[in-house]
């Protein structure tokens, strides 16, 4: 919103920037999509020190390459409208200004920034295949800061002081906010409606101040030019090392290599004692390229080790959160007392082991193990002392696990079932009678030493035989178990 109080006073001062009438015909030439190159030219031909600028601009560094141009019909033909245009706003305002009552702005320094920005924002423009509009893009550009000049001539003492306090470009415009509800970027836009300049321009010059964007369409990419203008302009008057900081950061917008950026800088540099020079200004001081590229292979380097610190961390932090997932993933096959496979993996191992049987024709054996009398040591000695003997004997079987390429979990309680693949009927209660004399001599610690023994069951899928799922061989293995239960206990039996 535009305050009411600021556009009363810019309607009624009569020292705003203007612009003559010549360059007013021109504007409105140039807005008719009709319009006759020789109207154009007859029109500047009015205004002979306007059409000597153009000339001399039509030769400048830019069109080196082309013959010289000798009259402003040739000028006009080469430069086109948006050019003409562009250039004839330039040339005017710099002129007007310098004349009319803004002695209290360094207008030197401001039109520096003004002309750095213009030709910083068409160089970017054909570097990211705007070439057609980067005439246009050098007018909005070349304009982003005549707001200034407007709040300058409406409040010439407060603006002045609001000018001291800023530090950068950045604060001014937040300082001028504060003070007025719009900044020197409203302001412009306002002014280029009043001279009926297009709407795009207008609302170019009203976002030059605004954050760039990750730009997807043509008009995104012609308001990132705009915007990188300014900041190219600032940069280049604070020295070689500003310039590069910035066009590394600047160089993923424009997907520029940020060396390429700054030999495009450095080129325009070489031009601009001949533009400064028609548009009647002293040129930046120069900056030395040498320094420019030192400055910027320094950062890069820094950048390249911060990004290897940061690939680092990173590596360390995917590598930790990796683990913990790995020890989420084994907590979740896990029984949590004796850390053996609970019941739900071991279900899901038998049935890949089945279906490893059935495809590669090898045996499979299934042993149940049930600890005899167990409910005695719990009466007896109490659950803590059970919960023992059920971590020392998942010790054991881990050992077997170890030695034997087997799988061991807990089925329930004191119920544990070994998954041996590729192991028949003989070699199945070899190992069973191993582990039940292993068990029956181990001591197992509680309140008192205590002595276990275990009852086994085995059952055995032979290569050929017929076995639908995982139940069958379960059912099978604890049928056997309980055989051996019925048999007086600390046995093997077999189905």
């Amino acid at each position: 919103m535009f305050p009411s109080s600021l556009r009363l006073s810019l309607e009624s001062c009569d020292q705003l920037p203007s612009l003559p009438q010549v360059v007013l015909r021109v504007i409105e030439l140039a807005r008719d999509p009709q319009v006759d190159l020789r109207d154009m030219v007859a029109a500047i031909s009015s205004d002979p020190a306007l059409a000597v600028h153009l000339l001399s601009l039509a030769n400048t560094v830019f069109y080196a390459n082309q013959r010289p141009v000798e009259d402003l019909q040739q000028a006009v033909n080469r430069l086109g409208i948006e050019r003409t245009l562009s250039l004839a706003l330039g040339c005017s305002l710099i002129h007007t200004a310098s004349h009319e009552a803004a002695s209290s702005l360094n207008l030197e320094r401001y039109w520096q920034r003004s002309l750095l920005s213009a030709l910083s924002a068409r160089l970017l423009a054909e570097r990211v295949g705007l070439e057609s509009q980067s005439s246009i893009i050098f007018t909005a550009a070349l304009l982003q800061d005549i707001g200034m000049l407007g709040i300058q001539a409406v409040d010439s003492e407060r603006y002045l002081s609001l000018l001291a306090q800023a530090p950068t470009h950045h604060a001014l415009a937040q300082l001028e906010r504060e003070v007025y509800g719009i900044d020197h970027t409203g302001v412009g836009e306002w002014l280029a409606h009043r001279w009926k300049l297009s709407v795009r321009t207008a609302d170019w010059i009203r976002g030059s101040h605004q954050p760039m964007v990750c730009a997807e369409t043509n008009d995104q990419r012609a308001k990132n030019c705009i915007v990188a203008s300014g900041l190219i302009a600032d940069a280049w008057r604070q020295g070689e090392a500003a310039l590069s900081e910035l066009a590394t950061q600047l160089s993923e917008y424009f997907d520029l290599d940020t060396n390429e950026m700054l030999i495009h800088l450095i080129d325009l540099q070489e031009q601009l004692p001949a533009l400064t020079t028609l548009y009647n200004i002293r040129p930046p001081e120069r900056l030395d390229p040498k320094q420019i590229m030192h400055e910027a292979k320094m950062i890069l380097l820094e950048r390249t080790a911060r990004l290897q610190q940061d690939l680092h961390r990173k590596e360390q932090e995917l590598e930790r959160l990796r683990r913990e997932q790995q020890a989420l993933e084994l907590k979740a096959r896990l029984d949590p007392l004796t850390e053996l496979y609970n019941r739900q993996h071991l279900e899901k191992t038998l049935r890949e082991a089945l279906e490893h049987s059935r495809q590669s024709g090898v045996p499979l054996s299934v042993m149940f193990i049930d600890l005899d009398h167990f409910k005695k040591v719990n009466d007896r000695f109490g659950h803590d002392a059970g919960d023992r003997v059920l971590v020392e004997l998942a010790a054991t079987l881990r050992q077997v696990m170890e030695e034997n390429a087997v799988h061991a979990g807990r089925y329930g309680g004191d119920e544990f079932v070994l998954i041996l693949p590729n192991y028949d009927e003989q070699k199945a209660r070899t190992l069973a009678e191993a582990l039940r004399a292993r068990i029956a001599s181990q001591t197992f610690p509680a309140a008192i030493p205590l002595q276990v023994t275990a009852s086994f069951g085995l059952t055995t899928l032979e290569p050929g035989a017929t076995c639908h799922d995982i139940e069958s061989l379960m059912r099978a293995a604890d049928r056997s178990m309980y055989r051996s239960k019925q048999s007086g206990r600390d046995r093997v039996s077999v189905v």
